[in-house]
């Protein structure tokens, strides 16, 4: 690397930095920048260095036949993280406005995401019934990379999940209730943790809904009731996803959450067989992949 600059008794012109894979192609973009800086001053008249910041020229074409050199961050090139790899984290409580200083360079953006498929149990909703449970997640993370190489997550980590319940059934000395049911839902999240080629660790809180069937019949074998009943849920969750190579990842997940509305059940005489509990629980392992 090296660095240029114009002093005087007036002031200062603003630091030139060049970094590159070698010396000799630093040294030559400092003689392009210090040529400029030089020949600028010439057409002053009076010889003395301006203090102005000076934009230096972009840097001549390689040869044909020959490697392009590796851009340094005065040509305005990013760097590029060693294999892609993004490492981050959010904040509990992030600002409206942040602001970041850096050099002279381009921002690079990345929409880390991912998807992952969970299988797993449920309970708590409908009493001494355990459901399994299925759930699709689909996972963004922002990221901006400054022109020094670092990445940071821009705000927080935004997931959408699908979920299917059941089947499952409620069983009374008289009757028994098959139930089975689908939910979808948007969760925000905070990550201490995140790392594209290694571990993530999620905290999320959400909200959704759901849609419940259930269809009761007696013992018998006479149906007694079939119906469909919508219920609204706010969830806490706690996530973790491992990197284990060629863009796959293995995941666990646990969370509750609180049901608003309540699924009941009836028999031929309209007396009550089992009303839901508004507090429900679940415990999920999964694989997906990262893009």
């Amino acid at each position: 690397m090296g660095a240029f600059q114009l002093r005087d008794d007036e002031g200062a012109t603003n630091k030139r930095e060049v970094r590159n894979a070698s010396c000799a192609e630093v040294a030559d973009a400092l003689a392009v920048v210090t040529a400029i800086a030089l020949h600028a001053d010439a057409d002053g008249g009076d010889g003395a260095p301006s203090v102005a910041p000076r934009q230096p020229e972009p840097a001549p074409a390689p040869a044909e036949g020959t490697t392009p050199a590796a851009t340094s961050p005065a040509t305005g090139a990013v760097p590029t993280p060693p294999d892609d790899r993004l490492r981050g984290s959010t904040r509990i409580f992030p600002p409206r406005t942040d602001s970041v200083a850096v050099r002279a360079g381009t921002l690079r953006f990345d929409l880390q995401r991912s998807a992952t498929v969970y299988a797993g149990a449920s309970g708590g909703m409908i009493p001494s019934v355990i459901l399994p449970r299925a759930d699709l997640s689909l996972l963004a993370a922002h990221f901006v990379t400054t022109p020094e190489g670092e990445p940071r997550i821009s705000g927080l980590v935004l997931k959408l999940r699908l979920g299917a319940l059941g089947a499952g059934t409620y069983r009374s000395p008289d009757t028994k209730t098959d139930l089975s049911a689908f939910t979808f839902g948007i969760d925000l999240c905070q990550s201490p943790l995140y790392d594209s080629k290694g571990l993530v660790l999620l905290f999320c809180g959400g909200f959704g809904s759901g849609l419940m069937m259930l269809k009761t019949n007696a013992l018998d074998g006479t149906a007694i009731q079939s119906k469909k009943v919508g219920f609204g849920e706010a969830t806490l969750s706690a996530e973790a996803e491992f990197y284990v190579g060629g863009g796959f990842h293995l995941g666990a997940r646990v969370g509750g959450g609180f049901t608003v509305g309540q699924v009941t059940a009836e028999r031929a005489d309209g007396s009550r067989i089992f009303a839901s509990s508004p507090w429900s629980w679940y415990a999920t392992l999964g694989v997906g992949f990262r893009f």
